[in-house]
């Protein structure tokens, strides 16, 4: 393997906040591998191309439609990347490649009747790799799903390389869209994931209607409201919150349909109160799913937070206070950036997919074996 990589990872999470762009330096060192981010930008996503990915998780749209946007979001990525390499004065020279995640449209674990086990991210690496004239991977999950996985989660493996040398078991906590957890120690086979359920989509869903915010920042609005214990107990009502991981969600799944039925379910629900109890809610299958599959007696834990719901204050301040007294820390105290994390992982992903190693952790996913993720977009 090359000593040295330089690489850059894009992520685009559920929350469609926009794309995620982070410049690494991967090596590796003994059983595990060494990464320093040196360059971080997030981009926003216009308000036209928001709305169209966001109209694509929520309807049944025409296939042109996504078509279109399977390009326009490729078009975005290259403009983005390119920009990004002017602003930070990178030499292209050094760049291996770049590892694009995709912009998820739908997660298809539980089909019907005659529907198949699959996954949708959209952004063509084809046209992401002629735009930037750069080697691009992509499309990481449907190996896994082949392989009789999940396709999720896949940050584990990046994470378990990372850190898995401790005595202490390490809770690594994304809440973006969706909230998922990696439980890391040192035994590869003993560590597994899982989505915990909603992050911040139902938060970012209930800022848009009351207050036509696009989420809450630092938890500002949340704090001002009451706790609605009916809304909880209903929202509580899930089979999926007891099955047994590995186990894997989407935005499918809380969409503005569920979103809309919680409001006709509760219309007297006062505005600042309705963001509360989701704040609330998001935390507290957090919590639940941690004492639930998780926590054993006589075991220290330590949790780390990454992800845009790391800055809600006040979602952070109950998830504390449910998780008492184990410790919750920023990623920022193991120098990761929380903001960057999933885009780290994913250049550590396209590292291992580069040099023909798996990049799937079976006891995360549920797949039948480890396997090589992802497609190649070769430009040199």
């Amino acid at each position: 393997m090359i000593n040295k990589t330089y690489a850059l990872g894009l992520m685009s999470g559920t929350s469609c906040d926009g794309l995620d762009v982070a410049y690494c330096e991967i090596h590796p060192s003994s059983s595990n591998i060494k990464t320093k981010l040196l360059a971080f930008k997030t981009y926003s996503y216009p308000k036209e191309l928001k709305d169209k990915i966001l109209k694509s998780f929520n309807s049944l749209i025409y296939a042109r439609d996504l078509c279109s946007l399977n390009f326009e979001l490729a078009i975005f990525y290259a403009n983005q990347v390119n920009q990004f390499i002017k602003e930070f004065d990178l030499n292209k020279d050094q760049i291996s490649f770049i590892a694009s995640h995709g912009q998820t449209i739908y997660h298809l674990i539980d089909p019907k009747d005659s529907e198949t086990k699959s996954t949708l991210q959209l952004g063509d690496i084809s046209v992401l790799s002629q735009l930037t004239q750069l080697n691009v991977i992509g499309d990481f999950r449907p190996s896994d799903i082949a392989n009789n996985g999940q396709g999720a989660p896949l940050v584990p493996c990046p994470e378990w390389l990372l850190f898995h040398q401790t005595n202490k078991v390490l809770l690594f906590q994304n809440i973006g869209g969706i909230s998922n957890v990696s439980v890391i120690n040192n035994d590869p086979q003993s560590c597994f994931a899982f989505d915990n359920g909603p992050g911040n989509v139902l938060i970012d869903l209930a800022v848009k209607h009351f207050f036509n915010l696009d989420y809450d920042a630092n938890g500002d609005i949340a704090v001002l409201g009451k706790i609605n214990h009916s809304m909880i107990l209903y929202l509580l009502n899930d089979n999926y919150y007891d099955l047994i991981p590995p186990k894997s969600t989407g935005r499918e799944k809380y969409s503005i349909n569920f979103f809309n039925q919680l409001l006709t379910l509760f219309p007297n629900v006062d505005k600042y109160d309705f963001v509360a109890s989701v704040t609330y809610f998001t935390a507290l299958v957090i919590a639940n799913s941690y004492k639930q599959f998780i926590i054993q007696p006589d075991t220290k834990y330590q949790v780390y937070l990454s992800g845009g719901g790391a800055s809600n204050s006040t979602l952070v301040n109950h998830l504390k206070k449910l998780l008492n007294p184990i410790k919750v820390y920023s990623s920022s105290k193991l120098n990761i950036n929380p903001d960057a994390k999933e885009a780290i992982a994913f250049a550590i992903l396209g590292y291992l997919t580069f040099n023909h190693l798996p990049g799937n952790l079976p006891s995360a996913t549920g797949a039948d074996k480890p396997c090589i993720l992802g497609k190649i977009a070769y430009y040199k």
